[in-house]
């Protein structure tokens, strides 16, 4: 209730008339007159401290209502104002060149209205230019983008071209084959021991040496190809290590391919020792570098002049 006569009273304030002052009297107003008029605005709408909450309630939504209406209006005359100020300056600026010109006023107004409309001339040509610009930079942003877009499709199905040749991309533009693995035989010594009858009819031991051929996994022989994907000529090193099946390195193999060029597969075949007496179980590669090859430098023969040949000047 105290809420609701509170904004009653500050709506009453602001709409209600101020009282008239002397020639003598300040523009604040004390505590006293402000309570008086309060009172007199809630009186005019029959309003007292007797009144229900919902005649209070209607009484400060039409306050509130009259104070945003005399708000928008003020407003209003306050951009009335603003617009009257400016034609009492352009006024003000045309009797001063008139004062000044005199005869010549007409010619000094042609000569503004062309400027003015240089001016905008201008201002035009630069926003057109702006826009020209603008277009310009959106067009090079698309072809960048439809070309970026283009590379990516491109090498997209490069790749897609290299999978179905039994590549795969191990990195840095570089694609190795499908590699195979190969273990030695070795011949392995073998003592067989058996009995057969002697002279007096006992069994006596016979032994006989024979050889067999089993794998040898200390030694291991790899062979693929690598291919250089990138479009200059590059030297390319690719490692790779073998694992047994508790993932402890049992052996590898550093290929080097100089002066790779592009799109070309280069195989390769290296021979590893292998610390185990297993096969591997699983094998990593990796590209160790791919820089740029420096161009290759051209040597001029030797000629050895001929017998009975006269020599060149």
């Amino acid at each position: 209730m105290e809420l609701l006569l509170a904004g009653v009273v500050w709506i009453g304030l602001a709409a209600a008339d101020p009282p008239p002052q002397e020639a003598g009297d300040t523009a604040i107003i004390d505590q006293g007159t402000l309570k008086q008029l309060a009172e007199q605005s809630l009186r005019t709408d029959g309003l007292s401290g007797h009144s229900q909450s919902d005649e209070l309630w209607f009484a400060l939504l039409d306050r509130t209502m009259e104070a945003i209406g005399w708000r928008h209006r003020f407003r209003a005359l306050e951009s009335e104002l603003s617009e009257l100020r400016e034609q009492i300056t352009e006024l003000r600026h045309f009797v001063a060149d008139h004062e000044q010109f005199g005869d010549d006023f007409a010619t000094y107004r042609e000569v503004l209205a062309e400027t003015k409309r240089l001016t905008n001339a201008q201002i035009a040509l630069k926003r057109q230019q702006r826009q020209i610009e603008q277009d310009r930079k959106r067009e090079e942003s698309k072809k960048k983008r439809e070309a970026t877009a283009a590379a990516k499709k491109k090498a997209k199905e490069a790749s897609q071209r290299l999978t179905k040749l039994g590549f795969s991309a191990i990195g840095q533009n570089v694609y190795l084959s499908k590699s195979a693995y190969a273990y030695p035989n070795r011949t392995v010594p073998e003592q067989r021991v058996y009995f057969q009858p002697g002279p007096n009819g006992d069994m006596q031991p016979m032994t006989t040496i024979e050889s067999r051929e089993e794998i040898d996994y200390a030694k291991m022989t790899i062979s693929g190809s690598l291919l250089n994907g990138a479009k200059i000529t590059r030297n390319i090193g690719v490692a790779f290590v073998f694992r047994d099946q508790y993932g402890n390195q049992i052996g590898q193999e550093t290929v080097v391919i100089e002066n790779a060029r592009p799109d070309v597969p280069y195989p390769f075949t290296g021979e590893l020792v292998m610390a185990s007496d297993q096969p591997f179980s699983s094998m990593t590669s990796w590209v160790l570098f791919a820089d740029t090859a420096p161009p290759a430098t051209v040597t001029t023969p030797l000629t050895v002049p001929v017998p009975g040949t006269p020599a060149t000047p």
